[in-house]
């Protein structure tokens, strides 16, 4: 989801380090007397009229990632007028890590501050969802009071799933992120398509070939790929459930490649790009000619022309991630009318039709194209049409997110076997 044509902020971290086993306990314990029934609106019995005559005016917090200049634009100005429709004011907390606000909401009730929190929504996945989730600290379920998720597929796994743990309506769709390849096809003629493949083709090109350093966000994205790639793909891991022994069994074999690979990375593996922005100008200057990417980068690149003309996105079929992201209400939340409006506003056609566009952002649609009315399909396909990767192709051959320790005990690992 990182945009090359934006100023890096900030890194962006998805995931929730507990300093403690009994956290999520005391979480729990804390938030076990919260229901619908004490807050102002009770999801499970408003209306959608209720819930607009309970936001009109009001002021929205939304807690999100504030790392790139394109995002908080598209939230600061479009999404902004949208909510002004309803009569409600957009205040945006920037986050460096979305942590900051779980840990926030952890803090508020662990003092006591059942309602009236200071936050109403968050831009969360992952193991923030799964902690929130599971510390019974989100307000809900909520989503199908939402009027935009008729446009969705309630049998997609990324639409009712978040990194193998069911959704259950605490999160509303919001970003469809896929986190592909991307090469110069003046330089490579044939994309690789299994990670052999891969290690082939960096031996036949010595220093075209990079990744950013985990535990830096994409580094990460692509050690996960790493995993499917090298010890048979994603079905094995499909689930809630973290499989111990499976990792036990499997997870030499992602480093046994890793260290294979590094004497043909850029710069003979001596040293990685820290960040994806970092990345990409190799690529764009023509130190390398392959590398990992979210597609929207790769759309906004070309868009802007940051990227060379020639640059291409390509998946490994049953490898390369399909990685949404999504809105969550904390419990506690001071405005869950608002945030519900505002979740709205982000799952909706316009909302994803409005973000696809790579001159704004270039984040895919999440919603399912056929449920759409004719006219807005038709807007949807012109974007599309200049969006400059054939993304439906590419989406077909992405695979799911797993259960976030694996990708924790990747890092870790990745630390202490190939960054020593």
């Amino acid at each position: 989801m990182r945009l090359p044509g934006s100023k890096l902020l900030v890194p962006r971290r998805r995931f929730l380090w507990l300093s403690a086993s009994t956290g999520l306990a005391i979480i729990a314990s804390s938030c076990n007397s919260q229901s619908p029934s004490q807050t102002t609106l009770d999801p499970k019995t408003a209306s959608w009229d209720e819930i607009l005559a309970a936001a009109k005016g009001t002021t929205v917090n939304w807690a999100m990632w504030g790392g790139s200049d394109n995002i908080n634009k598209f939230a600061d100005q479009w999404v902004a007028e949208q909510l002004k429709r309803y009569g409600v004011v957009l205040n945006r907390i920037p986050l460096n890590d979305t942590v900051e606000a779980v840990n926030k909401v952890v803090g508020e009730v662990q003092a006591g501050k059942t309602q009236g929190g200071s936050i109403d929504l968050i831009w969360i996945n992952g193991e923030n969802f799964r902690t929130m989730k599971q510390g019974n600290l989100l307000f809900g379920p909520f989503a199908d009071k939402l009027p935009a998720m008729q446009h969705y597929d309630l049998g997609n796994p990324a639409v009712i799933s978040d990194f193998g743990l069911p959704i259950d309506g605490y999160e509303a769709p919001y970003t469809g992120s896929y986190y592909l390849m991307a090469m110069n096809s003046a330089k490579v003629e044939q994309p690789p398509q299994t990670f052999p493949d891969l290690l082939a083709w960096a031996k036949s090109n010595p220093g075209r070939f990079a990744y950013v350093a985990p535990p830096e966000f994409d580094g990460s994205r692509f050690l996960l790929t790493a995993l499917y790639g090298t010890t048979g793909g994603y079905a094995q891991y499909a689930g809630a459930a973290f499989q111990e022994n499976l990792w036990n069994q499997n997870s030499p074999k992602v480093f046994e490649y890793l260290k294979a690979l590094e004497p043909y990375l850029w710069r003979s593996g001596e040293t990685y790009p820290p960040t994806q922005t970092r990345l990409q100008e190799l690529f764009a200057n023509g130190e390398i000619w392959m590398m990992p990417a979210f597609v929207s980068s790769v759309a906004e690149g070309l868009a802007q022309g940051q990227l060379p003309k020639t640059t291409k996105a390509f998946a490994l079929p049953g490898i390369s991630l399909n990685d949404p992201s999504f809105t969550a209400i904390p419990a506690n939340a001071n405005n869950p009318a608002g945030a519900m409006i505002l979740a709205n506003i982000l799952s909706s056609p316009e909302g994803q039709l409005q973000k696809f566009k790579p001159q704004v952002w270039g984040d895919p649609p999440l919603l399912d194209l056929q449920k759409v009315p004719a006219a807005l399909q038709q807007e949807f396909t012109q974007v599309e049409a200049i969006y400059g990767v054939p993304l439906r192709e590419l989406i077909s051959q992405t695979v799911p997110v797993i259960n976030a320790e694996y990708t924790t005990r990747l890092e870790k690992e990745w630390e202490a076997q190939i960054a020593v």
